[in-house]
Parts: C-alpha cells; structure tokens; sequence
C-alpha cells in the first residue's frame, strides 16, 4: 500500500511540474498560428492580449512612386487575444515622405494624418514597425534605416 501512495505521489508531482513548466513556455500562444510559419505573411507586431499582427505579402499595392513619396498599401491580419481565433483582415494604405521620414495615414473622413512615429510609447513602435514592414515588403529596403 505504500508504494502504491508513494508512486501516486510521485505521478502527481510530475504531472503537476510539467503542467506548469509549459504553461509558462513563452511562444505557447504560437500554436495553431496559421500565419506564424507561413512565408506568404510577415509578421509585423504583437497587441497586448497575445495577438500578432501579420502583412499578408500578397496583397502590397505600390499606389504611388513619385520619389520621394510613395504610397503603398496592403492586408493586416490578426491571429490571437484571449480566445484565439483570427481577426477580420483590415486594409492600411500609407503614404511616406523619404526626405522628412514622416509617414500619413487616412482617417475615417478621408483626411491625411502625420503618424506619430517619434518616441517610444507603443503606436509610436508599432506604427513604425508597420510603416517599415509595408516598404521593406515593397522595396526590399528599410524606411526608417535600421
């Protein structure tokens, strides 16, 4: 009977010790990504309820080469948050300035809007690494030079 205690303990305790080591593994929100591994999608940014923002490569839309603006637009898609699942893709279109490195984005009403880009807040990162992943895509080359 004691080893039979003995040996439950112990299959507990394991089983106990595994379930919280992968609970905490850092990339399990990764599995079941369909975009994570897939070459047609680059991953962009992640939201703050485990959400990952992808460029789906496909959908780039060089609108307009003027040097030195530009004008490109693409497809985000969203895979993650609490409960999984994917979100509905979205059209971004940005313009750039490649002399002032300022980039614009479209409002509701159809206006132009300087992007804030400068500081180190998450829109300000965030709009930079998807203003930079948009002309990297379009141009093999970075925007902002880093």
């Amino acid at each position: 009977m004691k080893k039979f205690v003995a040996v439950m303990i112990f299959a507990f305790v394991a089983a106990f010790s595994v379930s919280i080591c992968s609970a905490y593994y850092p990339h399990d929100y990764y599995d079941g990504d369909p975009y994570y591994y897939d070459s047609n999608y680059k991953y962009i940014h992640g939201g703050n309820d485990y959400s990952s923002f992808y460029l789906d490569l496909s959908s780039i839309d060089v609108q307009e080469y003027n040097p030195p603006h530009y004008q490109i637009a693409a497809m985000i898609v969203g895979y993650g948050g609490y409960f999984h699942k994917v979100y509905k893709p979205f059209d971004t279109v940005i313009r750039y300035n490649w002399y002032t490195k300022e980039t614009y984005y479209q409002n509701d009403y159809g206006n132009w809007i300087k992007r804030k880009t400068e500081g180190t807040d998450n829109i300000s990162i965030n709009a930079r690494r998807m203003a930079d992943a948009l002309f990297r895509a379009a141009y093999n080359m970075d925007f902002y030079g880093y």
